[in-house]
Order: structure tokens, then sequence, then C-alpha cells
């Protein structure tokens, strides 16, 4: 059976982006899948009883007339539900799609809080194999178990050693030529041998078959059980990495498990990064970094040029990849000053943009320096969040340190969602409510004045205005704010709020009230 939209929207991903209904019955909406697209003529794209999400780039600036035949154009191919993203092309949802979703009965949400929609299939898609495997008691079991470890990121090692734990033998991941590539084992397991009695399952992912999984043991109907639920999250497990394969580096699997944030133990980590090859010196720092990798290049392209730019600066290092990250360990120093540490990465950017493939380098995310190998795993969760908070920001290049973006973690992190609207609306709720009415430019006002220290000589010339306009401007922002706009707390205080706004929205305040021309 499939969920119904109300089920859907209380997913993890979908909780976070602070979601509200405009229009239509999530209780009563069935949802078979949940696409994400830009294109205005989506209607014709559709097979039906999709959620479409949308942060309306496509829309933009289109007729009351255009937004209302797209919202027919949907409805008409099936679509059950349309979520918008606001805060990016449009401020509010418009009315014209509202007004159509409720002629068409078609449910219709906004998402206040920017979350990728990636995650938001990804969380569907579980949802959808928890229904489709669970049906019999046993095999829901085996499939929940399974499923937290491939959604916990594990590692296959900690998959298939549960598989054999589940299924009381040994466990062989075999690759499409039948070499073995991964092995599990239960207690007292081994693993097959020629001409045993075993059970082997194709594991097979979108594009055909990945290889086999092998239950070494008699066909037991637990073991059937157990191998047909394993198969599909050994599917799973190495759909996370679709540009590595099954087989991986010791130095990529240490990665691979760093970033699951499975790897935490000094002893264990020690003893992975020995065999790697790479012991960072005892008593001082690690320094963790990811490389942010444009989307169109393939990541592994600018495995070995990283290794390279980091060696040529720092010595031995090791490197793996994740989604579009390059991430590095290198041996730091003691102490590790934030300027040595930048300077360094400064140095290794620029060999990296110039060697081959330099063009494909966006950013260079630097988590803070590490002592205790224990933490090196939250390290490097630290750095890939750097360069995901620098791009959202539209910082495109350059070396990120996580201190430059200490704030955007804090308030990512340990405020909650409902504080921190409630914050922006009471600091700038009311520029932005007149910005918007009167398109007008305080807030951007008020974000050059707190970039430029307060300067209004600065300040007016970064705008390109005379002083007299900026004066009237700043007489008019604390007008609104009842506030002085000379007290550097109320500054203080300004800034916070316009650093939550800009994450909350995605929208940069330098450009977030133009107006399209028609």
């Amino acid at each position: 059976m499939l969920p119904t939209l109300r089920e859907v929207l209380a997913l993890p991903s979908f909780k976070a982006a602070d979601i509200e209904v405009l229009a239509g019955s999530p209780d009563t909406t069935v949802v078979r899948w949940v696409h994400s697209s830009e294109v205005y003529e989506m209607g014709g794209l559709l097979a039906g009883g999709e959620l479409l999400l949308t942060t309306g780039l496509g829309l933009h600036g289109r007729s009351p007339e255009q937004l209302t035949a797209y919202l027919d154009l949907v409805a008409d191919a099936g679509c059950v539900a349309l979520a918008m993203e606001v805060g990016r092309s449009f401020l509010a949802a418009p009315p014209e799609l509202v007004e159509a979703a409720r002629r068409r009965d078609l449910v219709f949400l906004v998402l206040r809080a920017v979350v990728p929609f990636e995650r938001m299939g990804e969380d569907f898609h579980d949802l959808l194999l928890r229904r489709r495997l669970g049906s019999a008691r046993t095999s829901e079991a085996v499939w929940r178990e399974l499923l937290d470890l491939v959604v916990a990121g594990q590692g296959m090692t900690a998959l298939l050693n549960r598989v054999a734990r589940l299924g009381d033998c040994g466990v062989d991941l075999l690759d499409e030529e039948g070499r073995v590539i991964e092995r599990g084992r239960g207690v007292g397991s081994e693993g097959g041998e020629a001409g045993a009695e075993h059970m082997a399952l194709d594991v097979r992912g979108p594009t055909g078959s990945l290889g086999r999984l092998v239950l070494n043991g008699r066909a037991t109907a637990r073991r059937k059980a157990v191998g047909n639920c394993a198969a599909v999250a050994v599917a799973l497990e190495l759909g996370r990495h679709p540009d590595l394969g099954p087989r991986q580096s010791l130095a990529q699997s240490v990665i691979t498990d760093l970033v699951g944030g499975v790897l935490t133990s000094h002893a264990d980590l020690s003893e992975r990064l020995a065999a790697a090859g790479w012991t960072p010196l005892e008593g001082q720092h690690v320094l963790v970094a990811a490389v942010d990798i444009d989307q169109r290049t393939p990541v592994r392209e600018l495995s070995n040029p990283v290794r390279e730019a980091v060696q040529a600066v720092l010595g031995r290092c090791l490197v793996g990849v994740t989604a579009n990250h390059v991430v590095v360990l290198a041996q730091g120093w003691l102490p590790a000053a934030p300027a040595r540490v930048r300077a360094a990465f400064v140095e290794v950017d620029g060999v990296l943009r110039g060697g081959p493939g330099g063009a494909a380098v966006r950013a260079v995310g630097v988590a803070a320096p590490v002592q205790q190998l224990s933490d090196i795993s939250a390290a490097v969760g630290q750095s890939r969040e750097v360069v995901q908070i620098a791009r959202r920001f539209g910082t495109r290049t350059g070396v990120i340190l996580a201190r430059d973006v200490g704030i955007q973690r804090m308030l990512g992190s340990d405020v909650e969602p409902a504080t921190l609207t409630a914050y922006i609306a009471e600091q700038l709720g009311a520029v932005i409510a007149y910005d918007t009415e009167h398109s007008a430019d305080l807030v951007r006002t008020l974000d050059a004045l707190l970039a430029n220290r307060g300067s209004k000589s600065e300040t007016a010339l970064r705008l390109g205005i005379r002083r007299q306009s900026l004066y009237a401007r700043l007489a008019r922002l604390e007008n609104l704010l009842g506030a002085s706009l000379d007290d550097p707390t109320q500054l203080a205080g300004l800034g916070l709020a316009l650093i939550a706004w800009r994450m909350r929205t995605g929208l940069d305040p330098q450009a977030a009230f133009e107006r399209p021309l028609r």
C-alpha cells in the first residue's frame, strides 16, 4: 500500500523543511513517488501520483495566466501535490497557484526552510522499501535491522557481518567476475568452500547486476528471508557510492567509514590508518579538509591531483572521495595556529587550480585541527559542513576554515528552527515586509552597512548611491527598527539575524528583492 502524504510529511527531511499546507488534504492524498524539477513544461513528463518539489525557478517572472496553466498541466498529468520552496524564486506562494490547486483538488505546500530535495527523495524511497519488503514478520525485522545500518552509514563490512549473524553463516560479496571483494562473518562462521552448499543472490542496481551475495550454508527458510533482504540492503549500500564501485582501496575504505561515523575509536582508527599506509605523528594535530568538486566532473578524477597538491605542501596524506568531495587527512603541527593552517591550504588550493582539473575545484573546507584520532570522524563531518555552508552563501572558491563560518554552524546545529524564525521576525520582520511591499533596498542597505563595519562612506560607495540617499535609507531603517544603527549591540543583533535569514531562505541580501522585468 502506498503512503499518504501525511505519512510522507512526517519523514525527517520533510519535517525539517518547515512545511505549511495551503490547499488540499494530506490525509486523503496517496503518493506514488517524489520528484523534483524546475521545468515549466513538466506536465508532459509526469506519470501520475507524484509529489512534485520545486524552488519555483522555472516559474519566476511568469504571468498569472502562465502560473495557472502550469498548475493545470501538472494536475492533468496526475500530480497529486506540489511543494514550493519559498524565499528563493518567490518570497511567498503565488496566489494564482494556490487558487488553481484548490480548484483542481491538488495539495499545495510551501517549504519555508531549505532542505536538499535529494534527501527528501531518499527518505521517501526508504519508506517505500520498508513497506514493500516488510510484509512477512521475519523479513520485516531483518529488513529494519539491515536498513538501520545502511542509513547510519555503518559501511559494507558491518552490513555483511550483520547478515552473517542473522543467517548464522559466512557471507561473501562477489563482483560481476566472481571475485570475493568483501566478506562477512557471524559468530564462529567462515567463508565458503568450493562445492559446499550455499545460496547465491543477485545484487541488482538501477543499471543491472552489481555482483552476487553468497550465503554459505543450507538454504533454510530463515536464510532465504535474510538473503532476500540482504541483497537489497547491499545494493543500497553500493548505491551510496555509485562512482566508487564495490572495490575500494584501504585508504578509501577508511574515508568511507569516517564519513559514515562508524570509525571513531582510537585503537580501530590507528590500526586502519597504519594498514592504509599513513600514520600521523603522536601528539601532533591532524588536519582534515574537504575539497568541493563541481558536480559536472567525476569526483574520482580529482583524487590524485588533490593528493599530489597536499603532499607537495604538507607531506604524506590520506585521501578518499565521497559524494562530490575529496576528503583529506594530513599531518599538522603543535601548535596548529589558524594562520598557519590557512596559509598551508591556500598554497594547496593554488597548486590544485594550476594543475589538471583545477577548473573543477570549487572550495576547500578545513575543519578545526584535532589531536585525538577519535575526533577525526567528527572533523571529517565538519569539513564537509563548512563547504556546504559556504556554497549556500555563494562562496564558490577559496579556502574556508571552520571558524570562518562558526556562526552559521552554531545556528544550524544548536538553535531550534522555531526559535530562529522568531528571532528573524523580531529583528528584521518590519524591514523585510517594507522591502516586499515597496520593492525597496533596505535589507540590501543594512547588509552593506554591516559588511563595511558601519562606515557610511564605504557603504554608499558599495551601493553606488550618494551619501544623502544613504542617510535617508538609514533613517527609514531606524524608524522601522525603533533602534539606533550607531549602537554596536544593535548592529551585532541585526547581523546575526541577517545570517540566520540567509540560512533559512538561501537568498543573498544584495539581490533578494530585485524584481524581474516582464
